[in-house]
C-alpha cells in the first residue's frame, strides 16, 4: 500500500465552500467507501483548508494516478481551491493498515 497526502487551501469564509461541501463530501464517502481514503478533515483554525490522506494499491500508485483521483473532486474541479499539493507519504508509524 501507498500513502499520499493531499493538502488544500481554501478560504473557509467563502460562501461558495459551503456550498459545494456536500457533494465534496459525498465524493470523499465514496473514496473512502472503495477503501481509498484513509482520513480526511478540514483544519480547525481560520485560515481553512483540509488534509486528505489517500491509500492505493502499491503496483499502480503513483502521484499522477493520486492527483487524478482528487481531480474529481467538487473543491477541486469547481475552481474552489487557492492550492492543492499531492505528495507521497511514508507513514513510519502506521497505524492504518
Amino acid at each position: 500500500m501507498k500513502y499520499f497526502a493531499v493538502a488544500y487551501a481554501y478560504d473557509p469564509t467563502d460562501p461558495r465552500i459551503a456550498q459545494v461541501r456536500p457533494a465534496h463530501r459525498e465524493f470523499i464517502g465514496t473514496l473512502h467507501a472503495e477503501g481509498h481514503i484513509v482520513g480526511s478533515g478540514p483544519h480547525p483554525d481560520t485560515t481553512g483548508g483540509a488534509l486528505i490522506i489517500l491509500s492505493l494499491e502499491e503496483d499502480d500508485a503513483s502521484v499522477e494516478k493520486a492527483t487524478a483521483i482528487m481531480d474529481g473532486d467538487p473543491f477541486y474541479a469547481q475552481g474552489l481551491l487557492d492550492s492543492r499539493t499531492v505528495r507521497e507519504w511514508n507513514p513510519v508509524i502506521n497505524s492504518f493498515a
